[in-house]
């Protein structure tokens, strides 16, 4: 099974996520509960592959059940079960993107395009046409070393860059802070690569512009 193309976590870091989960549930009181209710028919480890696999590429949950010989219904239920586990797991190490701001670190600006499955309200909002699908932008900000900080509320798909950082507020945010970014950011504080034809008299970059932009 490989982890890393289907949750997106390799699997020591998966393992990690599992026992912190077990942990949790572990240490919750669970008062005498009268017999009856669905007997669990998928491991703590099958759950958390499914929810994982949903959030990273919004398979279909008859697939999944599919796979692992469940119903429909109950990879749904998994799936709403899954959710604040894992954030509550995660929080652990919730990161404090102020504290880095005021010690003035350099991060790193990007967005993610997170596919969505068609449906009428957002058939136009929500199509990429870069990336010929339909999705959400979402922007992420991360230290120089690559340690996440943010992940900024999603964006109708069909948003640039530029515009879905500004929807997003991260430029109020990051206004007094250096940080780093592609073309997409041009117009924004970011420090971006030199582009072909910005210098006036010359097409071609110069050979600063283009160690800058290897540096970079």
């Amino acid at each position: 099974m490989n982890y890393n193309s289907t949750t997106g976590l390799t699997l020591t870091k998966f393992l990690e996520l599992l026992d912190r989960i077990t942990e949790i549930l572990e240490s919750r009181t669970c008062a005498s509960q009268p017999p009856g209710g669905r007997p669990v028919v998928l491991s703590l480890h099958d759950q958390l592959y499914i929810a994982l696999n949903l959030l990273r590429h919004n398979t279909r949950q008859n697939l999944l059940a599919h796979l692992h010989g469940v119903s429909q219904p109950t990879v749904s239920r998994v799936y709403r079960r899954m959710l604040p586990l894992i954030s509550e797991a995660l929080a652990f190490e919730l990161p404090d993107i102020h504290t880095a701001l005021k010690r003035g670190e350099s991060l790193i600006i990007d967005g993610t395009d997170v596919p969505v499955r068609k449906h009428k309200p957002a058939i136009r909002t929500h199509y990429s046409g870069k990336k010929r699908k339909h999705c959400v932008n979402v922007q992420v900000l991360t230290t120089i070393s690559g340690r996440l900080m943010l992940l900024a509320e999603p964006v109708p798909g069909s948003h640039h860059d530029r515009k879905a950082m500004t929807e997003s507020r991260l430029e109020e945010l990051l206004a007094a802070t250096p940080y780093l970014g592609d073309l997409g950011y041009q117009g924004t504080d970011a420090m971006i690569p030199y582009k072909k034809g910005q210098r006036p008299g010359t097409g071609e970059l110069i050979e600063h512009d283009k160690a800058f932009n290897d540096q970079l």
